[in-house]
């Protein structure tokens, strides 16, 4: 019984694990219907999702056969024992041995005592059930996560002026730990300071945000704001001071002042309107049926994808946070709605320390310091002239993405600062030679001087 109670146990976490797996597909297919009906794609969702119950329903009728399996023994037991007590009473009673009244009286105990085997064989597959279900459940209540969320712990500064330093950071992602993403990285950014990562895809720049956000904590290394480890930090207190722009800003059902007072929720309608102008999104909110009070569907399902991008600015505009991260915050969007965004994203980075990670180099030309990042290391730094200077990464990556008039500029750009630099070369040697020419002078005189003396 012991034995068949744990296959039991052992089927149900499995079921359980299969039955998740089809319940993610059909999770999936439902937030992505859309796409499916685009590419006609329901017939092999719908198999999919079927192959996957069909694996889950095999692993069930095992169970449902270990569970048949145990009440039809405990039963077959239950009627064994009656046949061997009517026989053994009965050869007693033939040899005098015992009374029929004590037959009977042993009979009647030993129903009573096998009904009690049989309400146990009822619920055991239950029991066995709830076993295999609470074990997951126990697993994640005695999971211990690596960083404690919770609120009062750590230290709380007056305020962060908001210098960012990574000190020889390494990582690797827990599910391909294998795998270093970030290779020893070292960066520091001053307050007020704007900087831009650029690189490949894969060469690290959106894992320096999930460190920097302590989503997660590094392999080694360090990551410090002012000078202060961010481990040491009370987490909740120092994400309320870390404002962040996605590439896919997330919206909640509910309307548009709900979304932008997510940045702060005791924030007056005052401040959310201003917060609203602040981030170019105030004239289209008024455009609205209800204005501040418009449903924006689920995930913003209602809006254009600028009008998205500007709302999720204004509700970092209205947390106010003193580190603001923009992940390829424009990368989505239009040509219109990209100057209305980046118009915002100006006003939102004034006297803030800013990163930027993009991949339209145009976007940030004026950064204070661009970084181009490779295989999780910096291999260039430098203003967007100065690596333009150096003709390396930086400029190879400019030359893809460049127009022709851009490039065009770029080079008169060039040819202007060879000219210019010509210019101060050959203005230098004309000091030099007429400084030379008036030294010579100066000595011819002196000599026709002397000989008339």
């Amino acid at each position: 019984m012991a034995a068949i109670g744990y296959f039991i146990a052992k089927y149900t976490q499995k079921s359980q694990a299969e039955l998740a797996k089809a319940a993610e597909t059909s999770s999936e297919a439902l937030g992505g219907i859309r796409t499916i009906y685009s590419f006609v794609a329901e017939s092999s969702l719908v198999q999919k999702h079927l192959k996957l119950l069909m694996v889950a329903s095999g692993t069930n009728m095992k169970k449902a056969h270990l569970s048949a399996l145990t009440v039809g023994g405990l039963f077959f037991f239950m009627f064994c024992i009656y046949a061997l007590t009517w026989w053994y009473g009965g050869k007693l009673i033939r040899e005098g041995v015992m009374p029929v009244g004590d037959l009977l009286t042993v009979f009647m105990n030993i129903i009573w005592g096998i009904m009690g085997f049989g309400l146990i064989a009822q619920i055991l597959p239950d029991i066995m059930k709830a076993k295999g279900a609470a074990a997951g459940i126990f697993a994640l209540l005695d999971r211990v996560p690596e960083i404690n969320t919770n609120e009062g712990i750590g230290l709380t500064l007056p305020h962060i002026d908001g210098k960012v330093t990574f000190q020889n950071v390494t990582f690797a992602y827990p599910t391909r730990s294998d795998t270093k993403v970030l290779r020893k990285l070292n960066l520091v950014i001053n307050k007020g300071q704007t900087v831009a990562l650029v690189g490949p895809s894969g060469s690290g720049k959106s894992t320096v945000i999930q460190l920097l956000e302590r989503f997660y904590d590094p392999l080694r290394g360090t990551v410090m704001i002012d000078d202060i480890d961010i481990k040491d930090f009370d987490l909740k207190w120092f994400r309320r001071n870390v404002g962040l722009v996605s590439q896919e800003p997330t919206l909640f059902t509910g309307t548009i002042s709900e979304n932008i007072l997510f940045g702060n929720p005791d924030a007056t309608i005052e401040e959310v309107e201003q917060a609203a102008k602040l981030a170019n999104a105030y004239d289209f909110i008024m455009q609205q049926p209800n204005g501040f009070n418009t449903l924006v569907g689920e995930k913003g399902t209602q809006l254009s994808g600028g009008q998205k991008q500007r709302i999720a600015i204004a509700r970092a505009v209205l947390k106010n946070p003193k580190i603001l991260l923009l992940d390829e915050a424009t990368s989505a969007l239009d040509t219109e709605s990209e100057r209305l965004v980046q118009n915002a994203l100006d006003n939102l980075m004034q006297g803030r320390t800013t990163i930027i990670i993009a991949h339209r180099l145009s976007t940030i030309r004026n950064a204070n310091v661009i970084c181009v990042m490779m295989n999780g290391k910096i291999v260039e730094q430098g203003t967007h002239d100065q690596l333009l200077e150096l003709n390396g990464v930086y400029t190879s990556l400019a030359a893809k993405q460049l127009t022709d008039i851009e490039s065009k500029i770029i080079k008169k750009e060039r040819k202007m600062q060879a000219s210019i630099s010509k210019m101060k070369a050959s203005v230098s040697q004309l000091r030099h030679s007429s400084v030379s020419q008036t030294q010579e002078h100066s000595r011819s005189d002196l000599k026709n001087s002397q000989a008339l003396i």
